[in-house]
């Protein structure tokens, strides 16, 4: 069942079309996470949702009710924002009370009620041994998780959170995906995560709508998306690294670099598609080894393979090597639209 409904939403500033036609639902329970690269117009569609940005046209509903021209506090809707904007002279509890004493008199909280409250909360993100510190005396994933718990406090419909893992090291963004995951399937709150990074995304997201210059591209499960991508900006945005893309007969010819691999490894011959491949560099990642070179006949257009590292096959600089894919995993695009067209014959 959706919980929101956006219907024909468009955000124009002056000649710019931040968001450009976006019509999406988002179900109730769902982790729905927006992806694309910086002024694609993600994060101008969810303070649209928060009612931070009046739409230039289109409908927003939450619920069954319209909430187009609704401010904020009547939305039901709270937001962690990427600084997480915690309030430095106050403690961790008196952050997280902040909205429900501001919502006192409407909904009639007292103070036994709002203790009760940002102590349960605290302690659903194991946050209560913390509520007597600043925000100066937290680290990076505490001070995230205190702004979640400030969102989460006064129970909204939506969750909106707007890249509130960036400012963590890679360690422990990795363990605050993993707790926020987890803090979203046992509350099951319908959760709206705005981030450029692919990983996040597809570790994260129930569906992942991609975006690009104010449009959808894009809408499915992160298995969906990677494996058939419905254009060409999807196919090369998503993936480290990304979609090797050839121009190949007048459509553009694609194939991810981990099916790139080298002949003798190849447990499909007759169903595969066979490159000579000169190999430029090699990079050793550890459990792989990406490697970097040209296919004959496509000098100007590099192209990598991703080999594991406990595949025992030689592969030597400035070596020159036949590697193939499988026919099943190469995809093709039209050169004009970078729509998806139906696989071609080889020549």
């Amino acid at each position: 069942m959706s919980l929101v409904q956006i219907s024909g939403l468009k955000k124009h500033f002056d000649t710019v079309r931040a968001v450009d036609g976006v019509d999406l639902d988002i179900d109730e329970g769902e982790f729905l996470v927006i992806l694309g690269p910086s002024g694609c117009g993600k994060t101008t569609l969810m303070r649209m949702i928060a009612g931070l940005e009046k739409p230039t046209e289109g409908a927003i509903y939450i619920g069954d009710a319209d909430v187009t021209a609704l401010p904020p506090r009547m939305r039901g809707v709270s937001m962690v924002f990427q600084s997480y904007a915690l309030y430095p002279h106050m403690n961790v509890f008196n952050n997280i009370a902040f909205p429900l004493r501001a919502q006192r008199r409407e909904k009639k909280f007292d103070k036994r009620a709002i203790r009760e409250k940002v102590e349960s909360t605290a302690r659903t993100l194991e946050i209560d041994m913390l509520l007597d510190r600043r925000p100066r005396q937290l680290s990076g994933g505490q001070r995230q998780r205190v702004a979640i718990a400030r969102a989460m406090v006064t129970q909204p419909a939506v969750l909106l959170l707007d890249e509130p893992l960036s400012n963590l090291d890679a360690k422990l963004r990795a363990n605050a995906r993993d707790e926020l995951k987890d803090f979203q399937r046992s509350s099951n709150i319908t959760a709206v995560f705005v981030t450029h990074d692919q990983i996040e995304a597809m570790g994260l997201g129930d569906r992942i709508v991609v975006m690009s210059e104010g449009k959808i591209q894009q809408i499915g499960t992160p298995q969906r998306i990677y494996d058939d991508p419905a254009n060409e900006f999807v196919a090369t945005f998503l993936g480290s690294p990304s979609m090797n893309m050839l121009s190949v007969d007048g459509h553009r010819m694609g194939f991810r670099p981990e099916h790139f691999l080298p002949k003798t490894l190849n447990d499909k011959p007759d169903n595969s598609r066979i490159f000579h491949y000169y190999v430029k560099r090699v990079e050793y990642l550890g459990s792989d080894r990406l490697i970097y070179g040209y296919i004959q006949g496509h000098d100007n257009e590099l192209t990598l393979a991703k080999v594991p590292s406990n595949v025992r096959a030689a592969l030597a600089v400035e070596g020159d090597y036949e590697f193939a894919v499988h026919n099943d995993d190469i995809k093709y695009f039209d050169k004009r639209t970078g729509l998806r067209i139906q696989p071609v014959e080889a020549n």
